[in-house]
């Protein structure tokens, strides 16, 4: 299928794709507006509706207010009653009888008269009530206090008592004339605050859901129990709430805020039915707080405004989208006719293994001449490509030819390296040691090494060093520093430390980079287990004791790296070996190898792999243990420094036939 066919489906395509993709944007774009405009109508209605729901709330209030006053007028008249009846000897059955008439004429529950200690003396109720209440300590509660120490002349409190059929009774008090105690009256106002605030409440819904596009309004105190429900005709008026409308409504009393939801907002009901859109908001009492909320219920209806908006925008789609094909066909045939000449000049420039001829370099430049755009710029780029591309090639076989030179240079000098160190570690006729070394280089040649080899029957000499730098001129150096020792410990091996010192100056006298190296040297005494050996700024040594593990030689002696400075003086010391014992010396590619987490081996580490190392292990088991737990603890991580070890074993003099106790080990093992 040609690039043309192609652009023409995908044309198509885009028209058939985004008839719908408009409509759907036009029906998403005019649903979000209309719930918009919906949900802030509703919102500001809900706001009035919960301010005049809670200016009726508070209208109880101020009836229970006229009432405390009528109460208290109507206590102060029984005290003056009462002072007048004490006056004239009246008896208490007697005055007990005028004041239970006079509550059932006044529909008044409670009158009480006590004296100065708040204990009853007259009241209205019959004996066994009165007794329950006298009891209950009514009269002697704190609010009344100030009316019987003479503080107050009267006073007003809120259900002080409950009666025994579970309704708050308000009392209003005065004190006597005499100051001799006071008078209570009690109201009961919780009927009439109830009948009031459902009155005012159903009216106020009523009118409300004949003004709005309301189906339900629900208006509930602050325990979510409801006070009014009203409803369009036809609508379920059930109480109890959903789970969503329940937290609706907990969040508007929580946040003293309005809040809204949208139920059934899936896309089949936006479509085809309509939404409800919940809307609350929280209604305040005299203290200003929240002490309930009001929820309406509005039906939202897509399908008018849908209808419209698919009939508009589907028709200025289509439009636009075919103005736009009938527009881009000239610039679709511009571009395509360079670019299937540039793809047959390219397809014939890969035929012809890049060798490009007249034919294609007069080609790319028609197809990129007075063009100025995208294409012209390829045109001129494949000609550059072409004209450059055998340069490039020739440059590129030279450069992989000498690369392939250097890596073989360097893999033979690798092998040159690896064969200058000793490949062998038996000792012929020497049982009474056991030697292992392993070397592995972090690049293609390194600069560690290891050496060994007998200066006679009964010595045997070792090394092991880490040269500055990487690479071949660190090999380089390592090949002159081995060749140096083996040379100087041949010629005279009387004292380590001498070679040492005649090392470092051959090493001064040519060393114009500036390199140094890191050397642990030592000589054997076959017959002692005695170790002579002096240090040039290497890493501390390990001894193997045969009664408990590893010992790290911490107080070494030696001297500075060799090749530093030419007059450096290296000291030498004793370390003795008992039957079994062994010595572990190691470069700073071991304890300086890292994980994936940049963490280091340390010493540590090395200490706790060489702590389990058993008295008849061998050399080369002790050093594959600890290249083992190293190369576990990088866990593949790339190498990034040589790694050199080197053990060694002495199992005593030949022919001996026992070992040293713990105890004489303890003594005669220490380094002298």
């Amino acid at each position: 299928m040609t690039l043309r066919h192609r652009l023409f489906l995908l044309v198509m395509l885009i028209i058939a794709i985004g008839y719908p993709s408009a409509a759907g944007v036009f029906a998403y774009i005019s649903w979000q507006s209309i719930l918009e405009r919906t949900e802030r109508d509703g919102t500001l209605v809900a706001q009035l509706l919960a301010q005049s729901i809670s200016f009726i709330r508070q209208v109880p209030a101020a009836i229970e207010g006229i009432v405390g006053n009528d109460v208290q007028a109507q206590a102060d008249i029984v005290s003056n009653l009462i002072q007048i009846a004490r006056k004239r000897k009246a008896s208490t059955r007697e005055i007990n009888r005028a004041l239970r008439g006079i509550a059932a004429r006044n529909n008044i529950p409670e009158i009480w008269v006590t004296d100065t200690r708040g204990v009853p003396i007259f009241w209205s109720l019959d004996d066994i009530d009165a007794a329950i209440a006298i009891d209950s300590g009514l009269t002697r509660q704190p609010a009344f206090q100030s009316l019987l120490e003479g503080q107050e002349f009267n006073v007003f409190t809120e259900g002080r008592h409950l009666r025994r059929d579970g309704h708050p009774l308000y009392y209003g008090g005065v004190a006597l004339p005499d100051h001799g105690g006071m008078a209570l009256i009690a109201r009961l106002l919780d009927r009439d605050s109830q009948i009031i605030k459902s009155i005012g409440l159903k009216r106020m819904t009523e009118t409300v859901m004949a003004a709005a596009l309301i189906d339900t309004i629900w208006v509930f105190d602050e325990t979510l129990q409801p006070l009014a429900i009203t409803s369009a005709k036809g609508i379920d008026k059930a109480t109890t709430l959903t789970t969503t409308e329940r937290g609706v409504v907990e969040k508007v009393i929580k946040n003293s805020a309005p809040a809204s939801y949208l139920e059934n907002s899936g896309v089949h009901n936006i479509l085809f039915k309509h939404a409800l859109l919940y809307v609350a908001a929280p209604t305040f009492g005299l203290d200003g707080l929240p002490d309930g909320a009001a929820l309406m219920r509005l039906p939202v209806d897509m399908r008018a405004e849908l209808h419209a908006l698919l009939t508009i925008g589907g028709g200025l789609t289509i439009l636009l989208l075919l103005s736009g094909m009938a527009l881009a066909l000239p610039f679709l045939n511009r571009m395509v006719r360079p670019l299937a000449r540039l793809t047959v000049q390219t397809r014939r420039l890969v035929e012809r293994n890049f060798d490009a001829d007249q034919e294609i370099h007069a080609e790319l430049l028609k197809v990129s001449e007075n063009r100025n755009d995208e294409v012209g710029y390829l045109g001129g780029a494949l000609y550059s490509m072409v004209t450059t591309l055998k340069a490039y090639i020739a440059d590129l076989k030279t450069t992989t030819a000498a690369k392939e030179r250097i890596e073989g240079e360097l893999s033979a000098a690798r092998g040159i390296q690896m064969g200058m160190l000793p490949n062998s570690f038996v000792l012929p006729g020497h049982a009474e040691c056991d030697l292992h070394a392993v070397l592995e280089p972090a690049k293609a040649v390194g600069g560690d090494l290891f050496d060994f080899f007998l200066l006679d029957e009964h010595h045997l000499f070792f090394l092991i060093g880490d040269v500055s730098d990487k690479g071949v001129p660190a090999a380089l150096f390592m090949t002159v520093t081995k060749t140096l020792f083996t040379v100087e410990a041949r010629r005279d091996s009387t004292s380590i430390s001498r070679i040492m010192e005649r090392v470092n100056k051959a090493l001064c006298e040519n060393n114009p980079e500036g390199m140094f190296v890191t050397v642990f040297a030592g000589i054997l005494d076959l017959l002692t287990g005695e170790i002579t050996c002096s240090d040039g700024g290497h890493e501390l040594p390990f001894v193997l004791r045969c009664y408990g593990g590893a010992e790290v030689i911490e107080k070494k002696k030696g001297g500075l790296v060799l090749g530093f400075f030419a007059d450096s003086v290296y000291q030498e010391e004793v370390i003795r070996l008992l039957p079994g014992e062994g010595l572990v010396i190691y470069t700073d590619g071991v304890t300086e190898a890292m994980n994936a987490q940049h963490e280091m081996f340390t010493a540590t580490r090395l200490n706790d792999a060489l702590a389990p190392v058993c008295r008849e292990c061998p050399a080369q088991t002790i050093i594959d243990d600890v290249m083992n737990s190293v190369k576990a603890f990088v866990d593949g991580h790339p190498q990034s420094d040589d790694i050199t070890l080197l053990a060694l074993r002495w199992r005593g003099p030949a022919g001996a036939g026992g070992s040293t106790t713990p105890e004489v080990a303890g003594k005669t093992g220490e380094t002298a």
